[in-house]
């Protein structure tokens, strides 16, 4: 009898983790995964500092959006994403902010992971600066300066077969995703404006998703102040 009661436990576990008939083993969505990452912003000088925190991302299962099957992530800061996963690779279809009520439609899917995993591809999306600030004008963000709202990213797969230790575990057979997004900035050691590169590289490793991410927005004039972000995988569950 015990041994059928430990066999109905875990069928019931099984049956509750449902997930995409495709499923991605370099972006999991299965229902209930959670991950908790530390985030760093390194500022340049002057004026350096670091700023601190965590993020927490959660599957919530599947969410049909507008009769298309879509798959649902939410943050701990109340951001809602909603993702396909299937023979095209993983790609956002929708979000929500914490303070809107329902979900919006991307203009056109944003991809995540394409489903061949070769440098030859090569795929965009939409981006602004995370946290690149103005030091003297309001708002100080860019991302809050109209011009600099709507960045198009270019992504390619840098290098796939990479080994990565965070403090969550150390993981092998983990990909690199780089993106490059120029952005018009005052460059003071060239005394004019030109393209600067936003460059961003994210770390997938299989059955567990993004274990870390380094994002650059650099610093061009003393008016201007940039840095690193860094995302580590500290838990996964």
């Amino acid at each position: 009898m015990r041994r059928l009661i430990l066999v109905l436990v875990a069928l019931s576990l099984l049956g509750g983790c449902e997930k995409p008939e495709r499923e991605n083993t370099y972006f999991p969505l299965a229902e209930g995964l959670r991950w908790v990452y530390k985030v760093e912003i390194t500022f340049d000088d002057p004026e350096s500092f670091v700023d601190t925190s965590t993020l927490t991302i959660t599957n919530r299962g599947r969410h049909d959006i507008n009769g298309t099957e879509a798959w649902r992530r939410r943050t701990d800061s109340g951001n809602e994403y909603w993702l396909r996963s299937d023979e095209k690779g993983v790609y956002r279809i929708a979000s929500r902010g914490p303070a809107s009520k329902t979900a919006v439609l991307d203009a056109a899917s944003r991809t995540v992971i394409p489903a061949k995993l070769t440098q030859d591809e090569k795929w965009s999306i939409p981006t602004m600066p995370y946290f690149l600030k103005r030091r003297s004008e309001w708002p100080p963000e860019f991302k809050y300066v109209d011009k600099y709202r709507y960045l198009t990213m270019d992504f390619s797969i840098e290098a796939t077969g990479q080994a990565v230790k965070t403090p969550a575990g150390d993981f092998n057979g983990c990909l690199i995703i780089k993106g490059i997004a120029p952005i018009t900035l005052w460059v003071e050691t060239e005394t004019t404006y030109k393209p600067v590169p936003i460059v961003s590289r994210e770390w997938y490793c299989p059955g567990v998703g993004l274990v870390q991410l380094e994002r650059k927005e650099p610093t061009t004039a003393r008016f201007f102040q940039g840095g690193v972000l860094r995302m580590t995988l500290t838990e996964f569950n």
